[in-house]
């Protein structure tokens, strides 16, 4: 008969250390339940999450290549029943921006009032997914072979029913020129479908967008060991109708500037604007996670959250106190960021930030469940 530690069967689906806001089938249907659970996790490589609400204003953190901007949030609640079924409500707000490093030191030195270098050509590419949205979500076991079952394998999938309530999708690419410490000219290119215009000033009627996508979760389970594979939006669309959709040239040939004599954000706008019918597609999030018990007290993980080809990487110890509490503490290499987690009985809470002062990554859990 193998040994399996009862730490790792009770922690693994509350202990996980990754960063990124994810629904896991095989969690959702592990016990009979009332389950809420908010998650959230938000980064951001030019400034600190305060001076990025505040305008930007703030020291500038550079970092060649590109720039990722990261929000990533949900809120579930439902019932489960122990290997069966889950069926709750959810709440998503998921956005990942990327950016030429260019791009960021541009908009940097712009809301700033800082000097531009005279004859430096910036490249400028800036690209955004979002969607919000909430419905319904379920989710079921995977019927398995019985060798399968015997060999510590399981596997669950999920589905949710959505109603779309905001989106962004689209890029801009151009070039920029400065001129002198005060003034640039530029010219760019967008191509982008929205419920909000970000680029320039526009109103526009609210679209209305309904759809689905799936999840899937695998476990293998050892004696001393458990690896873990969680897909969220594995297959997702939302159907747009009558989306505000922009393919524009945007160019610096309207100029404004300032009371200090910097140029300002006042682009000259040429093109198509139009409403469409449009698909958009919910880009994928993974989680890959080991977990090794060390003792019938302790467990550490190694495992990579994924996002756009982007990879999270992060590693996590968890120490059990008695039998109702515990406490896992993380670091995520992507950002910087380390997390704590405690948990006492159904309650679950946990934080991650890179810094205490001015975090420019931060992350907070808040987990309950009524157990029948």
């Amino acid at each position: 008969m193998r040994f399996i530690p009862p730490l790792l069967l009770s922690l693994l689906p509350l202990s996980a250390a990754g960063p990124l806001a994810l629904f896991d089938p095989l969690d959702a249907i592990s016990r009979s339940q009332v389950h809420m659970k908010l998650d959230a996790f938000a980064a951001d490589d030019p400034v600190s999450l305060r001076d990025l609400l505040n305008g930007w204003h703030g020291p500038y953190r550079y970092r060649n290549g590109e720039n990722l901007a990261i929000d990533d949030a949900r809120f579930d609640i439902g019932a489960s029943f122990e290997n069966s079924a889950y069926i709750g409500y959810t709440y998503r707000h998921h956005s990942i921006t990327k950016a030429s490093d260019d791009s960021t030191l541009l908009v940097w030195q712009q809301l700033n009032d800082e000097p531009f270098e005279a004859g430096k050509i910036y490249d400028l590419y800036i690209g955004i997914e979002l969607f919000e949205g909430d419905g319904v979500v379920c989710a079921f076991p995977v019927p398995l072979p019985s060798s399968m079952k015997s060999a510590g394998v399981e596997m669950a999938i999920g589905m949710e029913l959505l109603r779309g309530r905001n989106m962004q999708d689209g890029y801009l690419k151009g070039y920029a020129v400065a001129n002198s410490d005060r003034d640039y000219d530029y010219s760019a290119v967008a191509d982008y479908y929205y419920t909000e215009n970000y680029l320039y000033n526009l109103d526009v009627l609210q679209a209305e967008g309904y759809g689905f996508t799936t999840h899937l979760s695998f476990k293998i389970e050892g004696e001393r060991t458990v690896f873990r594979a969680i897909v969220n939006d594995l297959y997702g669309r939302i159907f747009w109708k009558e989306l505000p959709y922009s393919y524009v040239f945007i160019s610096s040939s309207t100029k404004k500037y300032d009371e200090n004599g910097y140029v300002v954000y006042n682009p000259a706008v040429s093109g198509v604007e139009k409403y469409v019918d449009y698909t958009q597609k919910l880009y994928p999030k993974y989680r890959l996670e080991g977990k090794y018990g060390i003792d019938s007290f302790s467990c550490i993980a190694i495992g990579a959250d994924g996002i756009k080809r982007r990879v999270l990487p992060y590693a996590g110890y968890t120490y059990r106190f008695g039998p109702d509490a515990e406490t896992t503490i993380s670091y995520e290499s992507r950002f910087d960021s380390f997390g704590l987690s405690i948990r006492y009985k159904n309650t679950l809470v946990a934080f991650r930030s890179d810094s205490l002062r001015h975090p420019a990554a931060l992350g907070a859990t808040l987990s309950y469940s009524v157990r029948f």
